[in-house]
């Protein structure tokens, strides 16, 4: 539940935006709006409508049906609540709060950053009718949800040099098993690096992907208990894994690649490619939060996508960059490395972070990927891990 010490974190957030709105409107209804989650608490997601007006100046007030009412007994009694029951009422306060004012809400427009755009269009119909302006809350989402404290930055450090370590003993181990008579699988390996994870005493929401061959150019792929591909020399593996600590610990986002047995010079040109693109993000993204330089996700995105596009693997991106990452999640609501799928042109600022990914991927026979997190500051960039793959593991 948002606390009373949240509410100067938010004021500064709403005066520290241009333009700046009147307040921010967070809506919900039966936790169709993760950003409400995010700032008022997963406790408080009820089964009907709900608003919640944070003014730029002055306390919170809610608006809450009287079947949910029950859920926000944690609402700071120095705070407004309205209580309604029927539709009537509902409509004349929330005119009340909104009307002829501006207020940000989850809303981008034309759905440009489908991570900004969560308010129905007949919710959206509703606050202007009653005579609403409508701004979006995207840079107040970056602000409040997704800048780094130090002590989450130091976090995710841990975090980062832990799955680094497991993902290097993994990759060992594939090629162990390799020269043996009964070579791992990728199940088998997916099972290893959950226990590793676990004895690292670090938590993830998911099995990690262990991709061989071809499977490495199949996005999701999730390799199963019956007919995983078993890893024996000839081909490259990929290893995507992600963990934190517990408690509330910020992600650590990471994709490994190694050769079982030396790599064909196909799949080495194609390893030099995808981390020339990676270098290529985070070069200029360093580069331009060091001269205090404003950048975007999409002016990174088109940086990598540049070097593939250079070498002849242009139709052979499937997605974005990367990726937020934040207490929100490991797919958080802060800007995106993305012009690609959406033109993600929010701006990074200061305490961001997100992964940096880029890929290759022809289907049915290889998929490479090479992936780092980054950390934005007013000064420059933090990667993780400390010691970012350079070549391809061989083992």
């Amino acid at each position: 539940m948002l606390a009373l010490d949240a509410l100067p974190t938010l004021h500064r957030t709403l005066a520290g935006v241009s333009p700046s709105p009147d307040g921010w409107l967070l809506f919900d209804f039966r936790g169709i709006n993760p950003i409400f989650r995010a700032v008022m608490g997963s406790e408080v997601v009820g089964s009907r409508r709900v608003y919640v007006w944070i003014p730029r100046n002055g306390e919170p007030v809610l608006l809450v049906h009287a079947v949910d009412a029950e859920l926000w007994r944690e609402w700071p009694a120095a705070w407004r609540r309205i209580v309604w029951v029927q539709r009537e009422r509902f409509e004349r306060e929330l005119h009340a709060l909104v009307g002829g004012k501006t207020a940000a809400i989850e809303y981008s427009p034309g759905g440009a950053v489908p991570y900004a755009d969560y308010i129905p269009a007949g919710t959206v119909d509703l606050l202007r009718t009653i005579g609403a302006t409508l701004v979006s809350s995207a840079e107040l989402v970056t602000r409040y949800c997704s800048c780094w404290t130090a002590a989450e930055l130091a976090s995710h450090r841990r975090a980062g040099e832990a799955i680094a370590a497991i993902a290097r003993a993994t990759i060992a181990r594939a090629g162990e098993g390799a020269r043996g008579a009964s070579p791992h699988t990728e199940h088998d390996l997916m099972i290893w690096v959950l226990d590793a994870i676990a004895r690292a005493g670090l938590e993830t929401e998911s099995a990690p992907s262990v991709s061989y061959g071809a499977n490495a150019a199949r996005i999701h792929y999730d390799a199963p208990a019956d007919g995983s591909q078993p890893i024996v020399p000839g081909q490259l593996l990929l290893l995507d894994l992600w963990a934190r600590e517990p408690g509330g610990g910020i992600y650590a986002d990471q994709t490994w690649m190694g050769a079982i047995g030396a790599p064909t010079a196909r799949a080495s040109q194609l390893w030099g490619t995808v981390r020339s693109a990676r270098d290529a993000a985070l070069d200029l993204l360093r580069a331009r939060l060091e001269a205090g330089t404003p950048v975007t996700g999409a002016e990174a995105d088109r940086a990598s996508r540049d070097v593939i596009v250079a070498a002849g693997h242009g139709d052979r991106i499937v997605c974005r960059t990367g990726h937020s990452i934040d207490r929100v999640g490991l797919h958080g609501s802060g800007p995106t490395i993305d012009d690609t799928e959406s033109y993600d042109s929010r701006q990074i600022v200061p305490g961001a972070g997100f992964s940096v990914e880029p890929g290759i991927y022809y289907p049915g026979e290889i998929g490479v990927r090479t992936e780092v997190n980054a950390h934005a500051r007013a000064d420059g960039l933090d990667v993780t891990p400390s010691e970012i793959q350079r070549a391809l593991l061989v083992v």
